[in-house]
């Protein structure tokens, strides 16, 4: 298993814990709030939820569902952190745009069970298509990501970040 995978499922894992501890099973999720980012078109986020772990000085953990309309989508940003974001719904596409010294991994779900999800490297200028199921990491570098095709897009993404920092910023 890759260094990649085992943090993503650390990740995953302190999320989960960390977001259910003090939410009752039928807490009220918030209404999805439109983004107002200049980079951002048709995209709007729920945040569901935010906690300053213990044992993590200095760094939030957020989980965020994000809705992209038909055309919708988010030009290059950054993030002060490490998220792991999956598709909900629809068709993404996500483009690394710029070199980073980690580089972006996609995993491709598998249709078995039984079968780990693929793991693939994400080179600068490429656009990987993600359907409902796959996921990848982000640690910070530049991207953009998109609607595929004629459906909206959700997706949802856990993340390790600088407390106090914006979640997205805008590149360029």
């Amino acid at each position: 298993m890759s260094r990649f995978v085992k943090f993503a499922l650390s990740l995953a894992a302190v999320a989960g814990v960390a977001m259910s501890a003090g939410a009752g099973a039928h807490a009220a999720q918030p209404a999805p709030q439109p983004v107002t980012l200049a980079c951002a078109t048709d995209m709007s986020i729920q945040v569901l939820g935010k906690t300053a772990p213990a044992s993590a000085d200095g760094q939030a953990l957020t989980l965020v569902r994000a809705y992209f309309g038909v055309g919708g989508g988010i030009g290059p940003h950054t993030h002060p952190g490490t998220l792991i974001v999956v598709v909900e719904e629809g068709q993404f596409g996500v483009t690394l745009e710029e070199e980073s010294d980690m580089g972006m991994m996609v995993m491709r779900a598998s249709d078995d069970a039984a079968t780990p999800a693929a793991e693939e490297m994400l080179m600068v200028g490429q656009e990987a298509v993600l359907e409902p199921g796959d996921w990848f990491i982000e640690t910070g570098m530049v991207h953009s990501a998109r609607t595929v095709g004629d459906e909206p897009v959700a997706v949802t993404f856990t993340g390790l970040t600088t407390a106090g920092e914006p979640l997205t910023s805008c590149v360029g």
